[in-house]
């Protein structure tokens, strides 16, 4: 329920119009995140791996989530409250997502 409210509550924050597209992906826990490089791959423990396309550094060890809004994707720091309260800039990271093979 907390998440429904949290995703309703981003949607309409960050919306420009009142169709936003909003979209998460939450990894699994035990990632030791020491920020991004050009093409630095970061395997997200749940099938899915980020590329990043920008350099940033900060350390985070838990749980990355990826959030993408009206297309434009991020991976951020933390869970999804977490990834919320940082998304776009903060702690949070341009790049691709990629299924796992």
């Amino acid at each position: 329920m907390l998440k429904r409210i949290m995703i309703a509550m981003i949607t309409i924050f960050f919306a420009t119009a009142a169709n936003a597209d909003f979209k998460y992906l939450e990894s699994g826990f035990g990632i030791t995140f020491e920020g991004c490089d050009y093409d630095k791959l970061v395997n997200l423990k749940n099938g899915f791996v980020w590329e990043c396309s920008e350099y940033g550094y900060t350390y985070h060890y838990g749980s990355m989530t990826v959030i993408e809004v009206n297309g434009n994707t991020k991976l951020c720091d933390g869970d999804l409250e977490e990834a919320i309260k940082n998304y776009p800039d903060d702690d949070c990271y341009n790049g691709t997502l990629h299924k796992w093979r």
